[in-house]
């Protein structure tokens, strides 16, 4: 097998890899490969572009979180944190 044919192999295994990333997640998944698109290789630009062709036409979509989650996930961390800095930082000074 000739390193161009490899490569090519490579390439490809990793187009799928993450456009199978990107449709299982698409928000972490693009968070995770949109640093490929501004990169200054062009080969990765391309790994990008074609990841993101083939995202968008098994048709997936990009809604935005439903904000009732996002905003019951911030509240219960803003709950740990009271409890932390009024409850549990002043046993760790005192001690």
């Amino acid at each position: 097998m000739r390193v161009s044919q490899k490569e090519a192999e490579l390439r490809e295994l990793v187009i799928t890899g993450l456009t199978h990333l990107v449709i299982a997640n698409s928000e972490s998944g693009f968070k995770q490969c949109l640093p490929l698109a501004y990169d200054q290789d062009n080969r990765k630009r391309t790994i990008f572009a074609h990841v993101f062709a083939r995202v968008i036409g098994q048709g997936t979509v990009f809604d935005p979180v439903d904000k009732s989650i996002a905003k019951a996930r911030h509240m219960a961390l803003c709950d740990v944190s009271t409890f932390f800095s009024y409850e549990i930082y002043p046993v760790i000074n005192s001690l």
